[in-house]
């Protein structure tokens, strides 16, 4: 039964995200997803704590993943098309969201456990496009000018299409930290300017915050690059 609970709370995640698709609507439809974020943070808790992990839940989480973190924010960033009589214009746009969200999973599931993200996660990328539609709903005219260009919208899912599948980047994450709060500085800098981008901006926070997290990342990749090259030399 204890094996049973885990994939249980992961169909939670995919029912939210299947359901935010169904009924498209721009104030249901990010609270469900984030939701799913919810039950996908919640599910690999329940997993390790009940020492539950298996082939089986690992493979039924990334089946969820796809539909709820790429899937339904494509969908949801395809009803903001500039040009939706262009359905061509607007698939192909929307399909870096979900080809390269579930190239990301496939590389994640097909590696071996590391301190780091490697690419984008695509949790986080959805997060962006929630933010997107969070923004444009609470009438931020700076969201609503750029993704009201269709070069900006095209460009942006692939931008973050091709973050994901950047497998050389490294992307801290909350599992990385250890005692040593010096080997903690990038989650705690990303900690305090999360609070002060949602000060500034409220609803605009949230893309902004995941910009950021890219930002802050790669600033982190290209240290640890220049730590392991100056260690090697010594």
């Amino acid at each position: 039964m204890k094996h049973f609970i885990p994939s249980a709370i992961t169909s939670l995640n995919l029912l939210c995200g299947f359901t935010a698709i169904m009924i498209g609507d721009f104030y249901w439809s990010p609270i469900l997803l984030l939701c799913s974020f919810v039950f996908d943070s919640l599910d690999g808790l329940v997993a390790r704590a009940l020492n539950a992990q298996s082939e089986f839940g690992k493979h039924l989480d990334s089946i969820a993943d796809v539909i709820s973190f790429g899937v339904a924010p494509a969908y949801l960033y395809a009803l903001y098309s500039p040009d939706p009589e262009n359905g061509l214009f607007t698939i192909s746009a929307v399909a870096f969201i979900v080809i390269g969200g579930a190239i990301r999973l496939a590389k994640f599931n097909s590696s071996p456990t590391k301190p780091y993200f490697m690419g984008l996660p695509i949790p986080a990328n959805a997060l962006f496009f929630i933010g997107i539609i969070i923004a444009i709903e609470n009438d931020s005219m700076t969201f609503i000018e750029f993704f009201g260009s269709k070069t900006n919208y095209f460009i942006t899912p692939l931008f973050m299409g091709i973050l994901m599948v950047s497998f050389g980047f490294r992307m801290f994450s909350t599992k990385g930290m250890t005692k040593i709060w010096q080997d903690n500085i990038f989650q705690y800098i990303m900690a305090v300017a999360a609070i002060l981008i949602i000060i500034i901006y409220r609803y605009a926070a949230v893309s902004y915050i995941v910009l950021f997290y890219v930002f802050l990342s790669i600033i982190n990749t290209l240290t640890s690059i220049f730590i392991e090259k100056k260690q090697s030399i010594d």
